[in-house]
This record gives C-alpha cells, sequence and structure tokens, in this order.
C-alpha cells in the first residue's frame, strides 16, 4: 500500500486520472493537491518530510513528525526559499537553533543564539549563491549534510535512544572545515560541552568531574 513516501508517484497517478476526465492539472498542481491530501501546508514541507524519513535504515513504517522532522523541513526551506542548489549545513544549523533539543544545548552552554543566527543568515543570504536547481527544482544534501546525518544515527544508535537535534548539532563538530562548526567555535561551543550536557544534563559536567 502506498503512503505518503510515494506522493510522487500518486502526484503522476492523480494527474493521469483527472486528465480522462477532462480536468487537466500541472504537475505542480498535482503535488500541491497530494500534500494537501496528506494534511500539510505545501508540497514543500511534505517533500522534506519524505526525505527525513528515508534516513532511518530499516523503516518501513510512516515515520512520525520528531521534531527533528520539523527541524529538517526548516533547513530544507531556508535553502528553497533562496534557491540554493543545494542544503548545506549552515541551513542545519541555522534550523536548529529553533530545535528544542538542540537549542537546549546551545543555551546551556551560554550560545548566543541571537548573534549565531545573524550570522549564519548573513552567511547562506551572502556567501551561498542561488542558480538553476535541477531535481524539479528542489535542492539536494551536501554531502557534509548526509554525513551528519548517518552521524548522528550513529551516535543516538550507540545510546540506544532515537535521534533528536542535540546529536545533530553534535555531528556537526566532524565537519570541523564547514563554516557551520566555525561559527558554533567562535561561540566557544565545544564538542565535549555538547557531549556533557547530553549525557549528564548540564554544560559544566566535565569540570565537576574533574575536581
Amino acid at each position: 500500500m502506498r503512503d505518503f513516501r510515494d506522493a510522487k508517484a500518486m502526484a503522476h497517478t492523480l494527474r493521469a486520472a483527472l486528465a480522462t476526465k477532462g480536468l487537466k492539472v500541472t504537475i505542480s498542481q498535482s503535488l500541491e493537491l497530494i500534500a494537501q491530501a496528506f494534511g500539510v501546508a505545501d508540497w514543500n514541507t511534505l517533500s522534506a518530510a519524505i526525505r527525513a524519513g528515508a534516513v532511518r535504515p530499516g523503516n518501513n513504517a510512516s515515520p512520525p513528525m520528531f521534531p527533528r522532522t520539523a527541524t529538517l523541513h526548516r533547513a530544507f526551506a531556508y535553502a528553497t526559499e533562496r534557491r540554493h542548489p543545494y542544503e548545506t549545513l549552515e541551513h542545519l544549523l541555522l534550523a536548529l537553533i529553533d530545535d528544542v533539543d538542540a537549542s537546549a544545548v546551545m543555551k546551556a552552554c551560554k550560545v548566543d543564539l541571537g548573534a549565531l543566527r545573524d550570522k549564519l543568515t548573513h552567511y547562506v543570504d551572502n556567501d551561498l549563491r542561488p542558480r538553476v536547481i535541477d531535481n524539479d527544482g528542489e535542492p539536494k544534501r551536501s554531502a557534509a549534510f548526509q554525513r551528519v546525518l548517518q552521524r548522528a544515527a550513529h551516535y543516538a544508535e550507540g545510546r540506544g535512544r532515537d535521534w533528536t537535534g542535540a546529536e545533530l548539532l553534535l555531528a556537526i563538530f566532524a565537519e570541523a572545515e564547514s563554516p557551520a562548526a566555525r561559527l558554533l567555535d567562535e561561540q566557544g561551543l565545544t564538542y565535549q560541552d555538547a557531549v556533557d550536557f547530553i549525557i549528564h544534563g548540564t554544560a559544566e559536567a566535565s569540570s565537576a568531574t574533574s575536581t
């Protein structure tokens, strides 16, 4: 049985079915109709949900709308609205500022979220150039973005939990040459700070245990 991950195929089927009844719609219109049928705002949102579900290996059921899914929606939207060809770690980190789990880590570690948002927004608006996008006008995830998703899932699996925005934040540190990682470093946030808060629930866990 088809579910929302088959949305594109369903849109083509719908378009063909409507055509037999003399109703002509574009593929974009049929995609929007399918998105509405699944109860989401628009095709971009549904497309992001499909992609978010695809990163969960071995999952044959429709993935639930975890907070991390909303975060991936935002990253996708930030790239799409700017006509960027790729979703980058900077789009992701910008989205993580509003992620309940990632923002909890950053706030506990004294990150100035307003300043971080301003610098990330300036970067994606000025340093990432828009161009004609392939793949039906949708940005693709960069290789670094894909590695961060896989790394986050691996981190969470090691702890026997489902991954969240906190693991995504943690995974960005391994991409040390990325602007996203450098901006976190500018804020004084380290990998160990983030690990201490995620595991122990306090940003001062490492200093407390060493005294």
